[in-house]
């Protein structure tokens, strides 16, 4: 008897908690919240994209090292199917 009293009141309890958290959730009051949370936010970013230095190019006059003669020199053929072959 006493363990269906515990567990109907745990149950009640489980219920009541999860309908209060869904009504929460739902409520106009959260969602201005989020909306003014994200407006915020947008308006914290463009904020500071416009606070970005614009850096000068600073490439000119650099060597270009060409890596394609040296990646074709370094692959080596291989003759997997010489070696199968009888000679």
């Amino acid at each position: 008897m006493y363990k269906k009293i515990v567990n109907s009141f745990y149950f009640i309890f489980i219920i009541l908690l999860l309908t209060y958290v869904i009504i929460v959730y739902f409520s106009e009051e959260v969602s201005l919240k989020i909306n003014q949370n994200r407006a915020n936010y947008s308006k914290n970013i463009e904020t500071k994209i416009l606070d970005i230095p614009f850096l000068k190019n600073d490439t000119d006059n650099i060597i270009n090292f060409n890596l394609q003669n040296n990646i074709e020199k370094k692959i080596k053929k291989r003759y997997f199917w010489n070696l199968l072959k009888d000679d």
